[in-house]
């Protein structure tokens, strides 16, 4: 009987292991890692934590982070918030469904920014050693506070023991103030894509930096917003629209909407109907003498930017009846993640009233030197070629560039107040105008 027992015994067990042994084994997938920016303007010394990923911010605002998941970033004891991680971050990203008016945000953008050890803010935010360390002793901030001059006086005054200096904290308007110059620039560039649905072809946009002075205004006044411009090239019509985000000039309802700060980001821009497509228009002659009827639209675009280099949306054409839609996407050409400025412009051919000529955009990324590089891209042709040339600090035409294939580009850049006067290019044909905009990027 006791043999019988243990034949029993050992029958169970080889059962119960041949049952493990059948199942199936599930690795842990490892995490996907990336790079990221932490962008208040540049912000180094910033404490970050995403999964294993755990660091302090370099010089150029870098971070780590596991894709798909959560990044918090803290300064010491203070934790300004958590957001998913992306290959660019700002205060926006760290609270939900925020905007660069949301009271939190700006009052992290006031404590980031008293922080700066070696002012002006437009050349980064340098969190210094000798601060992170007296941070660890710091209790939690609470940002949505009225009074934040007070709830900070303690931090304030470690920050003026330990860096020598006297610490400035922002008031709330500053503050905001400060954020969309840097959201303004982050957004600001060129992005080429493809429309797709009920007609096909190139996309070229041109977002403001917001600092215009000859693009479709008829005042010197800048509009101080994303504004997204732009050229749509239809490959069925062998022909392209006129983008356009200027709310003030041609769109008297209004209904553009610049690139929004805020979690949506989203975007509405439209061609009016300056080539007169159903033929109404209030003038006649060449395209400069053209007056669209006031709101008519030949076609409108609402997208969102899914990230700063990238964007999508939905577009439809009105004109002519009846309306077709579909879809489109762009990502970002040229804009050198370290160039010190980055300055952007749109071309056209003049009088090209059947809108089938060269037309295009311009990129100009300038280091601090002022050697000037960046991307000619032409949208009728399909084409892009490299350009090359300096900027010098002051004159006019202080722009002269050259593309590969010898087009000469200049123009009178201001490059602390972003903006671009005078700019002509010119392929052997003549000299043709264009306008553009820029902003300090690093």
């Amino acid at each position: 009987m006791r043999k019988l027992s243990l034949s029993l015994v050992t029958i169970a067990a080889l059962t119960l292991a041949g049952c493990h042994g059948d199942e199936p084994h599930h690795p842990t997938t490892a995490p996907t890692i990336a790079q990221g920016v932490f962008k208040d303007s540049t912000v180094s010394g910033l404490t970050f934590e995403s999964g294993g990923q755990r660091g302090v911010t370099d010089a150029s605002g870098s971070f780590s982070y596991e894709v798909d998941n959560f990044i918090t970033f803290s300064v010491g004891g203070v934790t300004l918030g958590s957001g998913i991680g992306a290959p660019i971050m700002t205060p926006v990203d760290l609270i939900p469904l925020a905007s660069s008016d949301s009271p939190r945000v700006k009052n992290i953008v006031r404590f980031l920014t008293m922080l700066d050890s070696t002012p002006p803010l437009s050349d980064g935010i340098q969190i210094s050693s000798a601060v992170q360390s007296v941070s660890n002793s710091w209790n939690q901030i609470d940002f949505t506070s009225v009074n934040l001059d007070a709830d900070l006086a303690s931090i304030i005054s470690d920050v003026a023991s330990v860096d020598a200096r006297t610490p400035v904290l922002l008031n709330t308007t500053e503050a905001k103030q400060h954020l969309t110059s840097t959201l303004l620039c982050m957004y600001s560039g060129a992005f080429v894509g493809r429309f797709s649905g009920g007609d096909q072809g190139r996309i070229g946009f041109y977002v403001s930096s917001g600092k215009d002075v000859t693009y479709g205004r008829n005042t010197a006044d800048t509009s101080g917003a994303n504004e997204v411009y732009g050229i749509a090239y239809s490959t069925s019509t062998t022909r392209y629209a006129r983008i356009s985000g200027d709310g003030i000039k041609y769109d008297a309802n209004p209904r553009f909407l610049p690139v929004g700060h805020n979690y949506i980001r989203r975007f509405i821009s439209g061609a009016p109907d300056f080539s007169d497509v159903d033929g109404d228009s209030v003038a006649a002659g060449n395209l400069a003498a053209l007056t669209p009827i006031p709101g008519e639209l030949e076609s409108s675009y609402i997208g969102n930017f899914t990230t700063p280099n990238s964007t999508s949306g939905e577009w439809i054409k009105r004109i002519p009846f009846p309306a077709t839609t579909g879809e489109f996407s762009a990502t970002r050409i040229g804009g050198a993640p370290d160039a010190i400025h980055r300055f952007t412009a749109q071309y056209l051919t003049t009088a090209d009233t059947g809108q089938t000529q060269d037309a295009g955009l311009f990129t100009f990324d300038i280091d601090s030197l002022g050697n000037v590089s960046g991307l000619a891209y032409n949208i009728v042709n399909n084409t892009q070629e490299g350009l090359t040339g300096t900027l010098t600090p002051t004159g006019i035409n202080n722009l002269q560039v050259t593309t590969t294939s010898g087009i000469t580009i200049t123009a009178t850049i201001n490059p602390s107040a972003g903006t671009i006067v005078g700019g002509l290019w010119n392929n052997g044909g003549g000299n043709n105008p264009f306008t553009g905009s820029g902003c300090r990027l690093n």
